[in-house]
């Protein structure tokens, strides 16, 4: 299991949760059980809430094509060339399902 420690530093207006948004995504399209080893630390309830609202939004966005995740689904996509726009969706599908279903292991704090 990959223990890498990473950390975002910036600003307030400079795309921090998009960026957290899309990195833990990344980290679900590679394996739709991440989240059960994968802890988000954040600094404030507010921003906590936030960050899990954004996920799973933007993975229902991306699961069913919807045009608000676009964004999201560039990035992701940019990130696995070779994996076909369907695997990709589907593999949100798997993920936001399994996350859905054991909520607990959801972990942002």
């Amino acid at each position: 299991m990959d223990k890498t420690l990473y950390i975002y530093k910036a600003s307030a207006g400079s795309g921090k949760t998009f960026t957290l948004a899309v990195e833990y995504i990344k980290l679900l399209i590679a394996n739709p059980k991440a989240y059960r080893h994968t802890l988000a630390v954040t600094f404030t309830n507010k921003a906590t809430g936030e960050m899990k609202e954004r996920i799973l939004g933007s993975l229902y966005g991306v699961a069913n094509a919807l045009e608000e995740a676009h964004d999201y689904f560039l990035k992701i996509s940019a990130a696995f060339p070779t994996m076909s726009e369907q695997e990709l969706r589907a593999r949100a599908r798997e993920a936001l399902h399994l996350m859905l279903h054991d909520y607990g292991h959801f972990r942002i704090q």
